[in-house]
């Protein structure tokens, strides 16, 4: 069983935000945005008090109620998963939603399951006597049901289900309230099939090596250390010092006191009669401690606790200890799924080692065979799956007056299919994850614009120009990605502005007076029709098509001239959508014959002003 949805209200920054996540799930936007309450409120969802006690502060500030809820939504459902949900997870259903919701202090769990309509409202009376009295009434008003009589509501609960589980069809889909999803001390139904570990950034790896059942060296010792055996021997070893402490009590107190409880008993017999007092000795059975297992590091011949050891070292051991977690775990009934969340995992580490988190994060999900889930909130591109965007979710501030509200991009392959229909080949977009310029794209799809360029030498006359005008491009949210050719320029913008990336192109036309001048061969004007082909699929693609350029054939140029005047570049506006069009300052290429030198003077170019629509 693996998250596939989260719907969150009014929890802190997010109003109203739905989320897909996949096998891997990458956060990412601008700081601030949210990227991390969405772990958080997961966190909230699965751990309850443990993942932070709610109050009216965390209320989002337009909320037209003090209510906050965040519900989760949940696949890959196997057998055994279905035959511990009962009746919330019945036989031909997909998915499972379960929902969490705080509402001025109180805290309630509620499924959406297949029940009786009759018995539901039964189960929404408000107290045990109430509810075992409905019960009653519809047991005398509907005999044809077969409900026994029962004493109590438990007894009542229990009917009702049975009945449900026999006559499935006849229920209806209900919101069922329920506790025995989380249960008591996080011993609940959800936390035996789904095991949720959320590493916040501000999380110390000391805090997570201590002996219990919260910390990530809890849950590895959980799976890791079979206790059984050590368990029965301690069993032994507490009988036979209880038998050593009964015998102690016999030879040494009790001699004493019985001389004393005969003392007594004459007393007593001075005023009644009949009685004796009889003192015994009682054997207190201490309370066996539970082994702990404490964690140092040894670094030489010294050992210090992990407390002592720096930032880094600690985020390390952490995510180690992450991994060993997933690869040493022993699924319950071979179910029990690891869903990891955390929060910035590249702090404290330089980049080379952030690059092996990132692989090692991937790996957990490779080896799981579909048992572990990864999800992240990040401000590094190293965290961003080139070859697979669809693991990205991009969230980003909506201003709307006095309370802004964040909402999310992201991309799947059918929309990025679509959008590129006609425009760029199947191969195309299924090779994209071989490249090197999708590693660029990762950095891009954390700025506010990206100016995509065709090579190295536009990236750095654009950066360079940037530098002597005394402009910081990325303090404005500016990155310039090198395409690596013309022919990726489309595919690298559909998958920006697929994200919300606002997104502008810079190329050559490669058509100008010179190239037609110099035109006079097979080869070379095929050259140039290639040219004309690309630029006029990027023109098509980001506005209407241009009208078709002449033919160019092989010629042999005379002492006369030609003027060509063509488009070489195009800006976009917001979210893509097409500004206008820059044409090259034409020239007239003058030939002389007698000297075979060419000769150049400006020339006006046309004026033109083309409209483009929105794809």
């Amino acid at each position: 069983m693996k998250i596939k949805r989260v719907r969150i209200e009014n929890f802190c920054c997010l109003r109203s935000l739905d989320v897909s996540f996949d096998s891997i799930t990458s956060l990412i936007g601008p700081t601030g945005v949210g990227k991390s309450t969405v772990l958080r409120a997961l966190d909230w969802f699965f751990n309850g008090e443990k993942g932070g006690i709610l109050s009216e502060e965390d209320v989002h500030s337009a909320a037209d109620t003090k209510r906050i809820r965040v519900e989760v939504e949940f696949d890959g459902l196997t057998a055994s998963d279905r035959n511990a949900l009962g009746h919330y997870a019945p036989d031909g259903l997909e998915t499972l939603s379960i929902w969490r919701t705080w509402e001025n202090g109180e805290d309630r769990i509620t499924g959406k399951a297949l029940a009786h309509p009759p018995f539901e409202r039964i189960r929404k009376g408000a107290g045990s006597r109430e509810k075992t009295a409905a019960y009653k009434a519809l047991r005398d008003q509907d005999p044809a049901l077969g409900l026994p009589a029962v004493r109590g509501w438990d007894a009542a609960e229990a009917e009702m289900l049975s009945w449900e589980a026999r006559n499935r069809d006849q229920l209806a889909e209900a919101e069922v309230e329920s506790t025995q999803f989380f249960g008591f001390a996080g011993q609940g139904l959800l936390g035996k099939l789904i095991d949720f570990v959320f590493i916040s950034a501000d999380l110390r790896a000391y805090e997570e090596t201590d002996d219990n059942k919260t910390s990530v060296v809890g849950r590895i010792l959980e799976h890791a250390v079979d206790r059984s055996e050590a368990e029965a021997q301690f069993t032994t070893i507490d009988e036979g010092a209880q038998a050593a402490r009964e015998k102690v009590h016999r030879e040494i107190y009790e001699p004493v006191l019985a001389r004393l409880s005969g003392a007594l008993s004459t007393e007593v017999g001075r005023f009644t009669t009949g009685r004796d007092v009889v003192v015994t000795p009682t054997a207190q059975v201490p309370k066996r401690a539970k082994t702990a297992f404490a964690v140092s590091i040894r670094d030489g011949a010294a050992l210090t606790p992990v407390r002592r050891q720096g930032h880094g070292f600690q985020r390390a051991l952490i995510i180690a200890a992450l991994r060993y977690l997933s690869e040493c775990r022993r699924p319950e009934n071979g179910t029990r799924s690891l869903c990891l969340a955390i929060e910035e995992p590249e702090l404290f580490q330089h980049p080379a080692q952030t690059r092996v988190f990132a692989q090692v994060l991937r790996s957990l999900v490779a080896s799981s065979e579909d048992q572990t889930q990864v999800m992240y909130a990040t401000h590094s591109p190293v965290f961003i799956d080139p070859s697979d965007h669809q693991q990205v979710r991009r969230l980003y501030r909506v201003s709307r007056g006095e309370h802004p509200e964040v909402s999310l991009r992201a991309l799947t392959e059918t929309e990025l299919r679509q959008s590129l229909d006609g425009h760029v080949p199947e191969k195309s977009i299924a090779r994209r994850g071989a490249t090197r310029y999708v590693k660029e794209l990762a950095e891009a799809l954390f700025a506010d614009a990206a100016v995509l360029v065709e090579g190295a030498t536009d990236e750095s006359f654009l950066l360079a120009f940037a530098e002597r005008r005394g402009l910081s491009l990325g303090a404005e949210g500016i990155c310039v990605v090198n395409a690596e050719g013309k022919d990726n320029l489309v595919l690298c913008h559909a998958i920006l502005t697929g994200f919300g990336v606002r997104c502008h192109l810079v190329f050559d036309a490669d058509t100008g007076p010179r190239k037609v001048a110099d035109a006079d061969t097979e080869k070379k004007a095929a050259s140039l029709r290639g040219s004309i082909a690309k630029n006029t699929k990027i023109l098509g693609y980001l506005g209407p098509p241009p009208k078709p350029a002449p033919r160019p054939r092989a010629r042999r140029l005379t002492p006369s001239s030609r003027t060509t005047s063509t488009p070489t570049s195009m800006t976009t506006g917001p979210l893509g959508t097409p500004a206008a069009l820059n044409w090259s300052r034409g020239a007239r290429a003058t030939w002389t014959a007698s000297t075979g030198r060419r000769t150049r003077r400006p020339h006006a170019p046309p004026v033109v002003n083309r409209s483009c629509c929105t794809r």
